[in-house]
């Protein structure tokens, strides 16, 4: 990989950045020039964060809904988003697009206005019977390649299941330099891999 060219992201439903930081651990070279997120302590947390120099220093959006992307348009490499799970989670009602709280039409705005050369987006496991298959669709009317699988903490270590799904969705001309070797799990990253089908490592089916 290319580390000496700043890449730029846009951290949607920030959360506390747990994707950022992850995300920075593979590619050091990323940094965050926009986060988005409404929850008031989890902004807290952002700021102290940055505060603390933990976080890439960025103004905090509050309004997914309002937020304007035009000023970024062709100037942001990566997209990541952790959008709202209740609208498919077997631990709610799964109402799908009827939930006040289904964010996906917006994001499929901004990606649409801002263009960046990849997305990756994580959500619950209820999510692959329920709403993926719009996102799937949205994504590549959107010119993108698209994979998503569904993986566990335990795969990496963690004491517990957490089971969610990932998706990462690319353009044709995201640069070769950006595969990673070696990445988790011991594989090549996904980012010099193309074409490759949709596949869920768990049950070993490939989403249609």
């Amino acid at each position: 990989m290319d580390n000496t060219k700043q890449l730029n992201c846009i951290s949607f439903c920030s959360g506390y950045a747990g994707f950022e930081l992850g995300l920075k651990r593979v590619i050091p070279n990323v940094r965050t020039v926009a986060y988005v997120e409404i929850e008031a302590f989890a902004v807290a947390n952002l700021v102290a964060k940055m505060e603390e120099d933990k976080l890439d220093v960025a103004p905090i959006w509050t309004n997914l809904k309002t937020f304007n992307g035009r000023p970024f348009r062709d100037r942001v490499h990566i997209f990541t988003g952790g959008y709202p799970c209740q609208p498919f989670s077997h631990a709610g009602s799964r109402k799908g697009t009827s939930d006040p709280r289904h964010l996906w039409p917006y994001i499929r705005h901004h990606i649409s206005t801002i263009r960046p050369l990849c997305c990756i987006f994580e959500n619950v496991a209820g999510h692959v019977t329920l709403g993926f298959d719009e996102v799937y669709k949205d994504l590549r009317a959107l010119g993108y390649s698209v994979e998503a699988g569904l993986f566990t903490a335990a795969e990496v270590g963690a004491p517990h299941k957490r089971e969610r799904l990932f998706i990462l969705a690319y353009t044709s001309s995201i640069p070769e330099s950006w595969a990673i070797k070696d990445g988790v799990c011991g594989r090549t990253s996904i980012f010099g891999q193309r074409n490759r089908p949709r596949y869920s490592r768990k049950s070993n089916q490939v989403f249609v």
